[in-house]
């Protein structure tokens, strides 16, 4: 009878095993569901992504045939990127190898690096990397041959909430970064002091665009006011920005001085006149000859900016807003508002998630994470009808 007795404690021991076990794959599948995406790469022919989440998981998804692919489970949240031009993605994992791979899973390229990467990119030959840290410092290669182009300033990470976001031209040479608003324009004067003092170019935290042949400072773009984020046209002619304050302006990259920028207008208020007489908070100061409607919701705090078309269009994503705003390189005032959908809701939500957004112009794809799941939003803009549709949400 002492047998018998056993065997009930014995099925009750096995018994809170297997429930032990069902909680924490439970557990394991609701964590995976629910880690959002941090980092969102689009190949530049819009038919894969590669996104990197909060809980390290990277996958990549075939958005032709609407179904992804666990890449990792040890990746670093903000290394997801899309290599131009190629069908290959990149990602770093969380011993700081940074992996090359096409889309079928061969191996490019494999190196160690010497950071975690807050934001990177790499060139379509693969020869040249430039990467970013939680100090918002900027470096170019790797390992032995790395040069930094930008030290750390007072601008990082944890300070700002805001990745300094990269953006590159492979036809130009240049880079752009962005991470907070810049007060004055940088001069020429104003880089050989840095250079000679032995700085580093501490003070490129604004809207700057850097040669990669000179290893220096082009132009320090001014107007933005805190968290700023910007980019490159895809043929390198524009830079457009967007900042925390709704200020958005629009550069040509042969002459990025003050005289040749153009302020986009405020989806409310219109265009400022910055010559008039009148008091500075008289409504006789703003045009509104232009402006059309904004649907509720939409907001001017902007999270990131990005092109959707080659060299025309781009879009203004308005901090955890579901609307984003359509505008092109030469004109000030806003084409159309796109409602993004609010089920999933698209990720707005956090500036540490403004790499969370891309596009593929040529494509006319956008993809985005989801605010509060692990899975995708895709969209299909049409430069001749002026639309953007949701075409796929992906989990």
């Amino acid at each position: 009878m002492r047998g018998m007795d056993k065997v009930p404690s014995r099925l009750f021991y096995v018994i809170g095993l297997a429930l032990v076990a069902l909680i924490l794959m439970l557990a394991a599948t609701w964590l995976a569901n629910i880690a959002p995406a941090m980092a969102v790469g689009v190949t530049t022919d819009g038919g894969f992504s590669i996104t990197s989440h909060r809980d390290g998981r990277v996958y990549l998804w075939n958005l032709r045939e609407r179904s992804k692919q666990l890449i990792t489970n040890e990746g670093n949240i903000y290394s997801a990127y899309a290599v131009p031009g190629r069908s290959a993605v990149m990602w770093q994992d969380t011993a700081r190898k940074v992996h090359i791979q096409s889309i079928d899973g061969e191996s490019l390229l494999t190196f160690a690096s010497k950071h975690d990467t807050y934001g990177h990119l790499i060139t379509e030959d693969l020869k040249t990397y430039i990467s970013s840290d939680d100090g918002w410092a900027i470096y170019m290669g790797y390992g032995p041959d790395r040069t930094t182009l930008k030290a750390h300033n007072s601008g990082n990470f944890l300070g700002f909430g805001k990745l300094l976001n990269l953006a590159y031209n492979e036809g130009s040479g240049v880079l752009l970064s962005a991470g907070d608003g810049a007060p004055s324009y940088g001069t020429s004067e104003y880089f050989s002091f840095e250079r000679q003092s032995g700085l580093g170019y501490m003070q490129m935290d604004g809207v700057t665009l850097w040669s990669l042949e000179t290893l220096e400072p082009i132009a320090k773009l001014p107007g933005n006011i805190a968290k700023t984020h910007a980019t490159l046209s895809p043929d390198g002619q524009w830079v457009v920005s967007g900042d925390e304050n709704g200020n958005a302006l629009i550069w040509p990259t042969s002459a990025p001085d003050e005289d040749h920028r153009m302020m986009a207008a405020s989806y409310h208020h219109g265009l400022l006149d910055l010559r008039s007489e009148l008091p500075r908070g008289h409504p006789g100061r703003w045009d509104r000859s232009q402006l059309i409607d904004p649907p509720d919701g939409v907001t001017e705090t902007t999270v990131s900016v990005k092109f959707i078309h080659e060299s025309r269009y781009y879009l203004r994503f308005g901090y955890n807003s579901h609307y984003a705003a359509l505008f092109e390189v030469d004109n000030p005032w806003p084409l159309k508002y796109f409602d993004l959908g609010q089920r999933p809701f698209p990720a707005t939500d956090s500036y540490a998630r403004n790499l969370a957004i891309d596009t593929a112009p040529e494509a006319g794809i956008l993809v985005m994470g989801q605010r509060d799941g692990a899975g995708i939003l895709v969209y299909q803009f049409d430069p001749d009808e002026l639309t953007l549709e949701r075409v796929w949400v992906g989990r």
